[in-house]
């Protein structure tokens, strides 16, 4: 029977991905099975990164004498690009926070000063590889903070004046369509900062189970993702009541109508306490952003009816 029901879901994923323009990967997985759509192909992370270096940060208070009040002063140098709503709090004098406060912002509100300042203070991106290492999970690769992710993709390098959104507006404008395709072509096989669908599901399953982190900070980890703002109509759209869904949303920018990745990654939590990890990663798609999103509660829609 169990075969069945795994038989069924299988299939029922294989449906959502097979008239769907773009790559598809799709992880569904507990305790006893794992359920995958392209499980082994590897997709670019972007702010899914985000959830990974705060599990890093929890790994520290548990490992490294970190405490989530340990105060932090964010200095105008120390900001990123995009996304960053703490940019508005920074004063002349900096802006004075803790560690805590910048896990949950680079999760909850997918902040990237907030994420560059914490993967700085682990000791750059290697650390968070580092920890991914020592915690048994393969399959996944974190090599850049997103300032320097982010510029790569615009086909320029990092440069600390680029903290004024105004300089970096100027910069990428100044590069030629020719240099933005090859680098965005680039962006699209690199290996740099990504996952499969079976190790971002992985990661999940150890952190639901408290493998990955103490009890304590496992709790933390898991109670912030539920507060995530972003992404409201993708996974969390598909969740029936009674079921709540612990995430982390990642998506790129789009070039020339294609947009090489929209990321939704979590645990669902049923009613009885049961926890099922969720992946779904969409790469390459020429679909509109309300498809990409569809599709993502969708797959949130049968993996609860499976485990219902």
């Amino acid at each position: 029977m169990i075969a069945l029901l795994l038989l069924t879901l299988t299939s029922s994923l294989h449906d959502l991905a097979k008239d769907f323009d773009g790559r598809v990967g799709i992880c569904v997985q507990d305790q006893r099975s794992t359920v995958c759509v392209n499980g082994d192909q590897r997709f670019s992370l972007q702010s899914v990164v985000k959830l990974v270096a705060g599990a890093a940060v929890m790994d520290a208070v548990d490992h490294r004498g970190w405490k989530l009040d340990d105060p932090v002063l964010v200095r105008r140098e120390d900001l990123s690009l995009y996304v960053q709503p703490i940019a508005k709090l920074v004063t002349a004098a900096g802006y004075r926070t803790t560690v805590g406060e910048l896990v949950r912002r680079a999760i909850v509100d997918s902040d990237s000063a907030a994420v560059d300042i914490l993967i700085a203070k682990l000791g750059g991106p290697a650390e968070v590889q580092a920890f991914l290492n020592r915690a048994g999970i393969q399959g996944m690769r974190i090599d850049r903070d997103e300032r320097h992710l982010q510029t790569e993709i615009a086909g320029i390098q990092w440069r600390p004046e680029f903290v004024d959104p105004a300089v970096l507006e100027k910069a990428m404008d100044q590069v030629p369509d020719q240099a933005k395709d090859a680098a965005y072509r680039r962006y699209q096989k690199d290996p740099r900062d990504t996952a499969t669908p079976a190790a971002m599901a992985s990661f999940l399953t150890a952190l639901a189970r408290g493998k990955l982190l103490s009890p304590a900070s496992t709790a933390h980890l898991l109670k912030v993702m539920t507060g995530t703002v972003t992404g409201p109509d993708r996974l969390k759209a598909g969740v029936s009541a009674g079921w709540s869904l612990a995430h982390k949303t990642g998506t790129s920018g789009s070039w020339r109508g294609v947009t090489a990745a929209t990321n939704d990654v979590g645990v669902l939590t049923a009613p009885d306490g049961r926890r099922v990890a969720i992946v779904v990663f969409l790469g390459d798609s020429r679909e509109l952003a309300a498809k990409r999103a569809a599709l993502m509660a969708a797959a949130a829609r049968l993996a609860i009816a499976h485990y219902r």
